[in-house]
């Protein structure tokens, strides 16, 4: 069947979605839709392109959307699919105007003046906006779900959602908008890139980071957001911390805290940026300093997150987040007793984090900080690290991968020990086939 003008386009334009922004709202519906009604397959139900389009033109088959996609449709409409594919309902349309002959001649009479109306179009096509305000609801909402959902879903599965969204904003961008809609939309242009920066950091993709960086950056240069350019910053440094151009990273974090010494974002550039990047160029002394100034930073700000924040959260870390980091450069340092000691504060709150991320990278410091210490327990420290593995899922991202593979660099004089062989087994089960591999900083 074929039904043109369907209430499904109308609705669609009405609300001013992209294909993009479509398969967002999508997305959420099957999401909820398999929970609500207890079936899984709902939730891999994809929109092609090709469809959406065949929908917009009303070209369907008699049978209509095929039944899983049907079952979506309705649940994110709220109406049945023949309801959605026939006619729209009667609407008033608001009359136009007819000028006569005769006003018509009075406005030609205007002269070298222009005519009133010519002037009020030309007025309109600048002033209006290709931007309705629910889609920067939209883009921001999906921002905060991307990252609610990052260390439970991982850079695999959230990719594809994240690059609808740079796309969905990218084209808003290319039309017109009110200044103040423009600088909203930048904003999100420079936090949808900054997600796939950071989530190609983590999948190892370090090109592809530097790359989607460097477009955040000019996203957020062009509104002059400072808060988007530091997390962007301290997102480049950690991608040249895992690539082992440490230095390169340290400049990065620097630069990042000279913009606003003072605000929360800069708790993040001192500990997981300098703090880091500083141990592994074995600066100790500089390590302390660094993780001072994040601890003192932390202290003095009124409204800090709870818990342990998401690690691509554009919020200020958390005091359990900033402790979790120290714990990770006291360890470069071979401070074992600061690595002991922090991670103990932060137990509790760790073992209570959903983030199976967190859980396993502060395991497998302590783990390593047991084989570094001056007597050091090798069951306990592989028990740990091996129940680490089991905690990071079937695809761990590149910094559980190379924590891991440090944990094991550092048992060599008990190689013909059984349970060495066994961690070295569950290391090798994992899998993680790194496009950067930085070099384990294994020292005696």
């Amino acid at each position: 069947m074929t039904v043109r003008n369907n209430y499904f386009r109308v609705l669609v334009q009405e609300r001013r979605w992209t294909y993009e922004a479509l398969c967002i709202q999508w997305k959420r519906a099957r999401a909820e839709l398999a929970e609500k009604d207890g079936d899984p397959r709902l939730a891999g139900v994809d929109l092609p392109r090709r469809t959406f389009d065949r929908w917009m033109k009303g070209e369907l088959s008699e049978r209509g959307p095929r039944p899983d996609s049907a079952r979506v449709l309705e649940h994110l409409f709220g109406m049945t699919t023949a309801v959605l594919f026939g006619p729209p309902p009667d609407r008033v349309n608001a009359a136009v105007p007819q000028q006569s002959a005769a006003g018509s001649a009075a406005v030609v009479s205007g002269g070298g003046w222009g005519s009133p109306g010519e002037i009020l179009l030309q007025a309109q096509e600048l002033t209006i906006s290709n931007t309705d305000p629910a889609l920067l609801s939209l883009a921001a909402e999906s921002i905060e779900s991307i990252v609610q959902r990052y260390e439970d879903q991982g850079p695999q599965q959230l990719a594809g959602e994240a690059r609808l969204l740079r796309k969905m904003v990218r084209t808003l961008l290319l039309g017109r908008q009110s200044g103040g809609q423009r600088q909203q939309l930048f904003g999100l242009a420079a936090r949808s890139s900054g997600l796939l920066a950071y989530m190609a950091v983590n999948a190892g993709h370090a090109d592809v980071a530097e790359a989607y960086c460097a477009e955040a950056e000019a996203f957020a240069d062009q509104v002059g957001d400072v808060g988007a350019k530091m997390w962007i910053l301290g997102t480049r440094a950690l991608n040249l911390y895992y690539v082992g151009d440490y230095a390169a990273s340290d400049a990065a974090a620097a630069q990042g805290i000279a913009l606003s010494p003072q605000s929360p974002q800069a708790i993040r550039l001192w500990v997981n940026g300098r703090a880091r990047a500083l141990a592994r160029q074995g600066d100790a002394r500089g390590t302390v300093r660094a993780i001072g100034r994040a601890l003192d930073l932390s202290d003095q700000q009124q409204h800090l997150p709870g818990g342990v924040t998401s690690c691509i959260s554009f919020e200020a870390y958390s005091p359990a987040r900033t402790l979790a980091n120290a714990v990770t450069a006291h360890l470069s340092t071979g401070d074992v007793a600061k690595v002991l000691e922090c991670a103990g504060q932060i137990e509790e709150l760790v073992e209570q984090s959903p983030s199976q991320w967190t859980r396993t990278l502060v395991s497998l410091d302590v783990a390593t900080a047991l084989l570094r210490q001056g007597r050091p327990d090798l069951e306990q420290a592989l028990s740990l690290g091996t129940q680490a593995l089991h905690t990071s899922g079937s695809a761990p991202i590149q910094s559980v991968w190379q924590r891991a593979t440090e944990l094991l660099q550092y048992t060599g004089k008990w190689q013909a020990e059984p349970v060495v062989r066994d961690y070295a087994s569950e290391l090798a089960a994992l899998n993680y086939q790194p496009a950067v591999q930085a070099e384990p900083d294994v020292r005696p």
